[in-house]
């Protein structure tokens, strides 16, 4: 019997799991990319790759090769599409699709409204979620005007993750200094940019496959450091934690109010001293960290996958997991680590000192890691392109300055 095969679309940190997983369940893994190498094309897991378009230069490009590619492979059954990128424009392309092709992603409605942060923020008010005071600001004045109101600490995000933000989620302002330093003037392409009284706590990340605003599965970690110093960004080292009550209600109020179908991540800032939640975001897709719960036993590539399959009516009930899972275990990247204390050390974010705490943290994350988010003895060679990429790119750059001085 011939393996159904899946199109994996976009390469990102939590792709690996993806492939890793639906390998293991039978599945034949093609796996997009575009001119560029991706690091998971050299998975052992990795079956085919498909080369297309570069959907950031021209999202129509894309689409037009991707309905040319599903029209002549009629074995592919599914697209799961990873990334926000990859996400957003299946939404605006959906049409070349083929019927018979499903698509593992939330609903476009769900998604749109996950994406929509300002309006995600009022609806959490509504549900009496815990939050931060938040504010829409839309012009330079108005941010100076309304910081004076709220006062510091604060954060200042974009409304979305697709506009230019000065390659940050989120910048976090401790002083008016800060305002100037960081934010020197408006974000170009923003509409408006959200303002909201800072919050301290640790990030908890709540990975969740819903039916209809119902719970079918849920985990949760906590990330107790990421690739950004001020504790924005991608998490490098996460540990997982037994499902605390009231986050997993704050969700399932969320998600009955969405009418959630699908995969998704909710996250919230916990603060231990304090003892105070707050909510920060809900992903309509599966965590950068998703190899966390995969490795403890909550494989939601997998469920998610048969989720999309169960909605098309190849089966009569929907995927779920309720087992118990390991807590205190710790996953960590050490390259995304790497990345985040070498592009600190360009943007001379550290000081010396933090430096060589930064790095210490680094070893120390490494050697206490139960297992790492894209690092596996059984398909290294994903993991080992990515160094040796990072090794090309240093020796470029201590070419460059050697040459450079050379001259002079």
């Amino acid at each position: 019997m011939t393996a159904p095969a899946i199109l994996v679309i976009g390469n990102c940190c939590q792709t690996i799991t993806i492939i890793r997983s639906l390998s293991g369940a039978g599945y034949y893994v093609i796996v997009g990319r575009d001119d560029k190498r991706a690091f998971t094309q050299y998975s052992r897991y990795t079956d085919e790759v498909w080369r297309h378009p570069d959907i950031l230069i021209c999202e129509k490009d894309f689409a037009d090769a991707l309905g040319r590619f599903l029209a002549a492979r009629k074995d592919v059954a599914l697209v799961f599409p990873v990334g926000e990128t990859d996400i957003n424009c299946l939404m605006r392309h959906g049409n070349v699709i083929p019927s018979a092709v499903g698509l593992v992603m939330a609903d476009p409605v769900t998604i749109r409204a996950c994406f929509d942060k300002f309006r995600l923020y009022e609806l959490v008010a509504q549900l009496g979620i815990p939050h931060v005071e938040f504010h829409k600001v839309s012009h330079y004045a108005e941010l100076e005007s309304s910081i004076g109101r709220l006062g510091y600490p604060c954060v200042v995000k974009p409304n979305n993750s697709r506009t230019a933000f000065f390659e940050m989620k989120a910048v976090i302002l401790g002083t008016a200094a800060d305002l100037k330093k960081k934010l020197p003037a408006w974000p170009e392409g923003n509409e408006f940019l959200i303002l909201q009284k800072f919050a301290s706590g640790y990030r908890h990340n709540c990975h969740f496959i819903a039916d209809r605003g119902r719970l079918l599965a849920y985990f949760e970690q906590r990330v107790l450091r990421t690739d950004m110093l001020d504790g924005t960004g991608v998490g490098v080292h996460g540990i997982s934690c037994a499902p605390t009550a009231k986050l997993r209600e704050y969700c399932l109020l969320l998600l009955q109010k969405l009418n959630y179908s699908g995969a998704g991540c909710a996250q919230f800032l916990v603060d231990d001293q304090s003892g105070t939640v707050n909510f920060l975001e809900i992903n309509p897709r599966l965590d950068a960290t998703c190899a966390v719960p995969f490795y403890c036993g909550y494989d939601f590539p997998r469920m998610a996958v048969l989720y999309a399959e169960y909605r098309r009516g190849a089966w009569s009930q929907p995927p779920a997991n309720t087992s118990a899972y390991p807590a205190g275990k710790h996953g960590v990247s050490l390259w995304r680590d790497i990345l985040g204390w070498r592009r600190a050390v360009k943007t001379k974010k550290l000081d010396r000192k933090d430096s060589r705490t930064w790095l210490w943290n680094m070893m120390l994350t490494f050697l206490r890691g139960d297992f790492h988010l894209t690092w596996s003895w059984k398909d290294p060679l994903p993991t080992c392109y990515r160094y040796a990429q990072m090794a090309t790119s240093a020796f470029a750059r201590l070419a460059g300055i050697v040459g450079s001085g050379s001259k002079k």
